[in-house]
């Protein structure tokens, strides 16, 4: 093999500039394609992130309120209400109870000296009422020598906030 001329090492000195200027060109290119991808993902990934950060904050606000359309009166005027419209504001008795569930307003119904038709007609406003009420451990009871009862239970309503 002959040694290469000076031309022919500045020709081979050339081609590797050369290719090497090329390596680099596609590599860089291949970097910034690279590079824009990673933003556009980016930029998905903080959209997203902020969709979430603005459906937990709705979530917060949300949970907050009522799940329910509430009473906007107080349970002690709405029942005395009902046992006017009955006719039974001489026959009840109401007791506000200390422990309740959060977010609950309750209190402790008595009615004494009642027919049947009046305790069924008061129980059936209660229970049909929109927004629902809560009833609890009704107890009724017959009084002795008389066809009246006594009833007593516990009436909830979800708290306005």
């Amino acid at each position: 093999m002959r040694p290469l001329t000076q031309r022919e090492y500045l020709l081979v000195a050339m081609m590797l500039v050369l290719a090497l200027v090329v390596a680099i060109t596609l590599g860089w290119r291949k970097l910034q394609e690279h590079e824009a991808e990673l933003r556009e993902k980016l930029v998905f990934k903080q959209k997203q992130l902020e969709t979430v950060t603005n459906l937990e904050r709705e979530w917060r606000e949300l949970s907050r309120l009522p799940n329910l359309p509430v009473i906007p009166q107080s349970l002690n005027t709405f029942v005395e209400n009902g046992a006017r419209k009955f006719n039974l504001e001489n026959h009840l008795q109401l007791n506000a109870l200390t422990s309740v569930p959060e977010r609950t307003e309750g209190i402790q119904v008595k009615l004494d000296r009642l027919n049947l038709d009046q305790l069924f007609d008061m129980l059936y406003f209660l229970e049909n009422h929109k927004p629902v009420l809560l009833i609890e451990q009704l107890d009724i009871l017959l009084i002795p020598r008389s066809n009246l009862l006594r009833a007593s239970f516990r009436l909830y309503k979800q708290k306005k906030e």
